[in-house]
């Protein structure tokens, strides 16, 4: 059964020597170690919740109030410091979409590393599927993706992170990621993954995004839970922005 728990989780950063500016510190910080210099910074703290399938959870709070990093930590990107967690089920998580990408790799060769970190074979013909999708020219195929303007990187990053459905789909900023002109594309396809997977969780600054996407807003600060609302389930999941 598809779930998603997290029991007390806590997410620390190490930080060193990050409040020490000196011209000392900046010329010979690499050879300076003192006692007690390391600092921490706790990004999560004591976050428990428990989702099931049909789940529909927003998550709002200022920058830095800890939505992306928890989104990070469901993924699997961030270890925890300490706490549990346990997901069952596909997770496609819609972040940066560029984590593991090779600038200096082919588009193609990209594509196919792609698929192979998310446990997919990059056979022929989804890789076909997956460049038509983008609707660049085929020559490109064999660029290395460092030639790519940024909204040509995005589609293709899209495209191949959104090529099949999951059990549980994690949304930071959703189509923030794409250009205009490929974004009401983009938008249908996001919308067809979100109606057919089990669990979604969204970060977003947009309140009425959040209410007329989710069943339930969990307000973060500082790592913590601020507050859990519950939120009239949605007739259908809408996730378009208003347009002016």
């Amino acid at each position: 059964m598809v779930s998603i728990s997290l029991h007390n989780v806590c997410l620390d950063y190490p930080l060193y020597g990050a409040y020490d500016f000196s011209l000392k510190r900046r010329l010979l910080g690499h050879l300076i170690r003192e006692p007690g210099e390391t600092r921490i910074i706790r990004a999560i703290d004591n976050f428990t919740i428990e989702a099931e399938a049909g789940a529909r959870i927003g998550l709002a709070g200022p920058n830095g109030s800890g939505k992306s990093t928890l989104l990070r930590l469901i993924a699997g990107v961030y270890p925890l410091s300490s706490g549990r967690v346990t997901v069952r089920g596909n997770v496609v998580p819609l972040l940066g979409l560029n984590a593991g990408v090779n600038l200096d790799f082919v588009a193609e060769d990209n594509i196919a590393l792609l698929l192979r970190i998310s446990g997919r074979k990059p056979i022929r013909s989804v890789i076909d599927d997956i460049w038509a999708f983008t609707e660049l020219e085929p020559r490109m195929q064999r660029l290395p993706l460092r030639m790519f303007s940024s909204g040509m990187l995005m589609r293709v990053l899209f495209a191949t992170a959104t090529a099949f459905p999951a059990d549980i789909l994690l949304l930071d900023e959703w189509l923030s990621v794409v250009d205009e002109h490929f974004a009401e594309k983009a938008e249908r396809r996001l919308q067809n993954l979100v109606s057919q997977a089990a669990i979604v969780i969204i970060a977003s600054h947009d309140q009425q995004l959040l209410r007329r996407t989710c069943s339930s807003i969990i307000t973060l600060d500082h790592g913590r839970i601020a507050s859990t609302i519950a939120v009239e389930p949605p007739a259908t999941l809408d996730l378009r922005e208003k347009r002016a």
